[in-house]
């Protein structure tokens, strides 16, 4: 199987599958994933997955080691993408703190929460868990990637400061 060096992860995920004769959810199973990853990356809702994610794949596809350099060529430049602070133009409109470092990993819980916050019924959604764990910079990354679904444009606003509940 022949693939475009510098074709997007998604595009190449769809090449291979098809060229193997699976369904999403043929390969799904054989490599041990859910339909909804394979379908998410296909579509470029999840962009650069994991390592594992990536030789689960690789793995189920029966890739060359061609291609597997190409798959990790792909998600690369997607890692990098994604970890380049926004522009100028997206940070006004988005009224975003710039992120001082890379967002690793947390991809599931990423789409998770962009597809219901894109829900027309959520009006607000809660993360709960202790200190440190990175709440607030899930959301953050969340809303990076999802700041085009509101037109009027999306806002931070850091209440850990306060001490006075007034």
């Amino acid at each position: 199987m022949v693939t475009k060096p510098h074709a997007a992860f998604g595009d190449l995920l769809r090449h291979a599958r098809r060229n193997a004769n699976l369904t999403q959810d043929e390969l799904a199973e054989r490599a041990g994933i859910s339909t909804r990853t394979i379908s998410d990356l296909e579509r470029g809702i999840s962009r650069a997955p994991q390592q594992g994610t990536l030789d689960m794949l690789a793995g189920a596809l029966n890739l060359s080691s061609e291609e597997q350099t190409h798959w990790r060529q792909a998600r690369k430049r997607l890692a990098a993408r994604s970890a380049s602070p926004p522009s100028k133009a997206a940070q006004s409109r988005t009224h975003l703190p710039a992120p001082l470092t890379t967002f690793v990993g947390r991809e599931q819980e990423i789409i998770h929460i962009a597809n219901v916050l894109r829900g027309l019924d959520t009006r607000l959604m809660t993360l709960t868990g202790v200190g440190g764990v990175g709440k607030t910079r899930l959301a953050l990354m969340v809303v990076r990637q999802i700041a085009d679904a509101f037109p009027d444009g999306v806002w931070f606003v850091d209440l850990a400061p306060l001490s006075d509940p007034n």
